[in-house]
């Protein structure tokens, strides 16, 4: 099934759903994956942190549910990106009830963001490195579309668990699942690209990490 389906299908519908409520995103965190998604909400904060004139890139965006944390009157650049057509429809829509005008909506892939190198203060990450056949690719595109000491604020799901029920949930090309990685395994990744963590969490198999890159130019 092409990825753009999937997201299609009633269940990447149900997904957009729960994703924009927290408290019922966090019911089927615990039942589901036995793990604390508030970590995920609460760095969102991040994004009323970005200065005036400041861009902000949120790749991927799925049906758009970090759009809560931009005020209306927020003079910035907000770029929301994702590969999924059905996505973008519903981060659309979601600006539009939340009278929210100054967000690009743009059809990209996570490897092929069509911004300028150095361009962004921060750039949001959410949910979707595990799902990435070359998730390298997606963060060495991150920290080059970032400006010297730019913010990367992101989550994902990694294998390792300590549960079967974890292991067999997830697992490379299950589901949505692609290339997911471990959590040694994130923070390589991170530094190869020239980022340095600020912090990591995990709770259950997701995983909450801040990292920024180097402020030389």
């Amino acid at each position: 099934m092409a990825r753009d389906d999937f997201y299609a299908s009633p269940f990447g519908v149900a997904y957009s759903a729960y994703m924009d409520r927290p408290r019922l995103s966090r019911l089927i965190a615990w039942a589901v994956w036995g793990g604390d998604i508030r970590p995920y909400y609460d760095s969102m904060n991040a994004v009323a942190e970005v200065g005036e004139g400041g861009t902000i890139v949120d790749c991927p965006c799925g049906a758009g549910p970090a759009l809560r944390a931009l005020r209306h009157d927020a003079e910035v650049r907000y770029v929301a990106a994702d590969l999924s057509r059905s996505m973008i429809r519903r981060a659309e829509k979601r600006a539009q009830t939340r009278g929210l005008a100054n967000v690009e909506f743009v059809e990209a892939n996570a490897t092929d963001i069509p911004l300028a190198s150095g361009s962004a203060d921060l750039f949001l990450s959410f949910w979707g490195l595990h799902c990435f056949e070359d998730p390298a690719a997606a963060v060495a595109e991150a920290a080059r579309v970032l400006k010297p000491g730019g913010r990367l604020v992101g989550s994902c799901f990694v294998r390792g668990s300590d549960t079967l029920r974890q292991r067999l949930l997830v697992r490379p090309g299950s589901g949505d699942f692609g290339q997911v990685g471990t959590q040694p395994e994130i923070e390589a990744l991170l530094a190869g690209a020239g980022l340095e963590l600020s912090s990591m969490e995990r709770s259950g198999p997701m995983l909450f990490f801040d990292a920024h890159g180097s402020s030389a130019g």
